[in-house]
């Protein structure tokens, strides 16, 4: 699945221009994550979202006269309850949204180092100069790596300054950052939003039934990158996993010494059998993982934990997978089981793995 910096690039390298629109700010009820862009076509087809029906059209008439007038914008929404109501609105709140032109010439080096960071899963903060200062017909982006190195300028030596310290400051860069700051510049204020870029999570799923293959369809839609692993090459293929990233043919007992698990890495067990799924979770509560899971009865998985026990796998690292695994919706069926588990992969995501699992079980005694 492409983001919408990566179709910005796509577009622009073509020679077409486009615009972007970003929720730089929000208070209140909105229909979707504060996190959202929008990218605008010359033809005016649209790429992601800003808030659906609340907001979209009077953006995309922006993004339109952005993309002629070459000249930045920020928006301020008022999406009160009374508002909402008179215009046929279902949300309400404050929202600020900034819309930006890219030009082929003049946007595609900063997307270039954008697109260059994900695809080595590095991250960085990007800067944008939203408010005061000089506005041209690009608006001012400053880079920041997570390795301190810098592309670009927000044009005042101290604006770039301001946003290199609240990066240093954060330390590691996590995937939910949004961010407004204020820097006074001379005689005036200028307002930079900063946002991280971070590579999408890594869900391994193994086991490549038809349960994995629900799960990944449902994945690739939501944003994750997709590694699928079976020891029977029939189970692992492109052919079979089209939305899939990789698909390996491991054996189970060994299979996570050739991945490379981080705390962008979410592990979900689901193979044919718990004589299968034993040695994933052997491996993987060794790991950082932002999540480990696991297909199966409460019994089966007290038995496991036992027999992992003797094996001197400490009782709290089991206590943390997620298992039985899924939220309790009552799934019955592959499909209703992957959006069981889908839903609280997005759940721990979108949390930054804060909420401790709290042991939601899903009726089902192994993966078809």
């Amino acid at each position: 699945m492409k983001d919408v910096f990566t179709e910005a690039l796509d577009l622009l390298t073509t020679g077409e221009k486009a615009a972007m629109s970003t929720i730089v700010s929000s208070k209140g009820s909105l229909p979707m994550s504060k996190k959202a862009k929008m990218l605008v076509k010359p033809d005016g087809k649209i790429v992601g979202t800003v808030g659906g029906g609340c907001l979209e059209a009077d953006v995309w008439a922006e993004a339109q006269h952005v993309m002629e007038t070459g000249a930045p914008t920020l928006q301020k929404f008022i999406l009160t309850e009374k508002h909402a109501g008179e215009n046929g609105l279902n949300c309400g709140g404050n929202v600020e949204i900034f819309t930006e032109p890219l030009y082929p010439g003049k946007a595609d080096d900063m997307l270039s180092q954008i697109a260059q960071i994900v695809a080595e899963r590095d991250s960085a903060v990007l800067a944008t100069l939203v408010s005061g200062g000089e506005v041209g017909d690009q608006s001012a982006k400053l880079l920041v790596r997570s390795n301190g190195s810098t592309v670009g300028s927000l044009g005042y030596a101290e604006a770039d300054e301001a946003v290199e310290a609240e990066v240093a400051e954060l330390g590691s860069i996590p995937e939910s950052l949004l961010k407004v700051i204020e820097v006074e510049v001379g005689t005036e204020t200028v307002k930079i939003f900063l946002e991280s870029i971070c590579p999408e999570p890594t869900l391994y799923i193994f086991g490549g039934g038809h349960v994995s293959y629900a799960i990944a369809q449902i994945a690739d839609s939501v944003g994750f990158r997709i590694v699928v692993i079976d020891d029977r090459p029939m189970f692992a293929n492109k052919e079979r996993f089209p939305m899939a990233d990789e698909t390996l043919t491991l054996e189970m007992e060994t299979a996570l010494d050739h991945l490379d698990i981080d705390d962008l890495s979410y592990i979900v067990a689901v193979t044919r059998g718990h004589q299968h799924d034993k040695p994933v979770i052997e491996q993987a509560v060794k790991t950082n993982a932002a999540y480990v899971g696991m297909i199966g009865s409460r019994r089966k998985i007290a038995l496991m934990w036992k027999e992992l026990e003797k094996k001197g796998i400490p009782r709290e690292r089991l206590e943390a997978v997620h298992a039985p695994i899924g939220l309790d919706i009552g799934a019955d069926t592959p499909e209703e089981i992957a959006v069981s588990i889908m839903a609280e992969l997005v759940r721990i995501r979108r949390s930054q793995g804060k909420p401790e699992h709290d042991g939601l079980s899903l009726r089902v005694t192994k993966a078809l």
